[in-house]
């Protein structure tokens, strides 16, 4: 947990590091369901403070990104249920979710659309629609992989019984299903937080232009200069 705090600004960690490091000594060993909790936060925190440092971070921007993160912690508890319901509930040796995954990175797609129409509502700026989208993104690809983290090492026992972790497991070289599960993990949060992001940050913008458009309760755009 105390590796979260490196992703803070340089800055605000020399001033408020030592502190939150004590904080975290304080708690003290806390049970899955806690520490995601406490670890999506420290990430929540650290993405606000960098937007904090380098952004306008006017009343409007804050109400996008307050929709922003609303959005994405409606379809990270969405995905969660999948999560548990198809790796614990229901677990398969078979790797035959294919169907699932698709409708999950279908239902991803639109809430960050969405994101851009709520976005619109409160700003016309495409950078800051952008900016919403772009961390609804990172946080529902880094939540995601966070409860995927807790799901796989509290059920190893089951989680270890799929074909496909069999497989990885057998070509990665590790002699360690816990190991191999959490290295793939730790990528996964990388590349699934990227590609969220950026995704996000697009299709936030069409949310936006569609809501302008077709005027879905969007902010009024004012005119350019000389126009």
């Amino acid at each position: 947990m105390k590796r979260l705090v490196r992703l803070y600004p340089g800055a605000w960690r020399r001033r408020y590091g030592d502190e939150m490091t004590r904080l975290l000594d304080d708690l003290g060993p806390m049970p899955p369901g806690a520490r995601m909790r406490t670890g999506i936060d420290l990430i929540r925190g650290a993405i606000d403070a960098h937007l904090t440092r380098g952004w306008d971070m006017n009343q409007d921007t804050r109400a996008a990104l307050r929709r922003a993160v609303a959005v994405a912690a409606v379809v990270w508890a969405g995905l969660s249920v999948d999560v548990v319901l198809s790796n614990v509930v229901f677990p398969s040796v078979e790797d035959d979710d294919g169907v699932s995954v698709l409708i999950a990175y279908a239902a991803v797609f639109a809430a960050l659309l969405l994101t851009g129409v709520l976005a619109a509502r409160v700003t016309p700026s495409r950078r800051t629609q952008a900016l919403a989208g772009a961390v609804a993104g990172v946080l529902i690809g880094v939540a995601t992989i966070a409860t995927f983290a807790v799901v796989d090492n509290a059920f190893l026992g089951t989680i270890s019984h799929q074909q496909a972790k069999i497989d990885g497991l057998a070509n990665s070289g590790m002699t360690s299903m816990r190991a191999y599960v959490n290295a793939s993990l730790a990528m996964g949060g990388i590349g699934l937080g990227a590609f969220f992001g950026a995704a996000g940050a697009g299709l936030s913008v069409l949310g936006g232009i569609l809501a302008q458009r077709y005027r879905i309760g969007g902010a009024e755009v004012e005119p350019e200069p000389g126009a």
